[in-house]
């Protein structure tokens, strides 16, 4: 397997967990008021999009040339960032 490979299949991984565990804020959130849900759920959507922003840079990664992956990571694995600074916000606001 090739390092652009094992690159793509940790990055898919670490996409799968984060789906599931918006998945399981999203589920407790309806535990919460009303006002607080509603402040809640523009968190999950912005962390939606963030994730979405990552599978996006991971797809182009995907049909990028061998070489031309190396210089892409960079932007991959700031979409990374964010999103995982965007889970991280998130989990901190349900533990309050």
């Amino acid at each position: 397997m090739s390092k652009k490979d094992e690159y793509f299949a940790m990055m898919e991984s670490q996409i799968r967990k984060w789906d599931a565990e918006v998945d399981s804020l999203r589920a407790k959130s309806a535990q919460m008021s009303a006002d607080a849900r509603t402040k809640y759920e523009e968190q999950l959507k912005a962390m939606r999009a963030s994730r979405d922003a990552a599978q996006k840079k991971l797809q182009e990664l995907r049909t990028a040339s061998e070489s031309a992956w190396q210089n892409m990571r960079a932007g991959t694995d700031a979409a990374w960032a964010s999103m995982k600074n965007a889970l991280e916000k998130a989990s901190s606001q349900f533990k309050k």
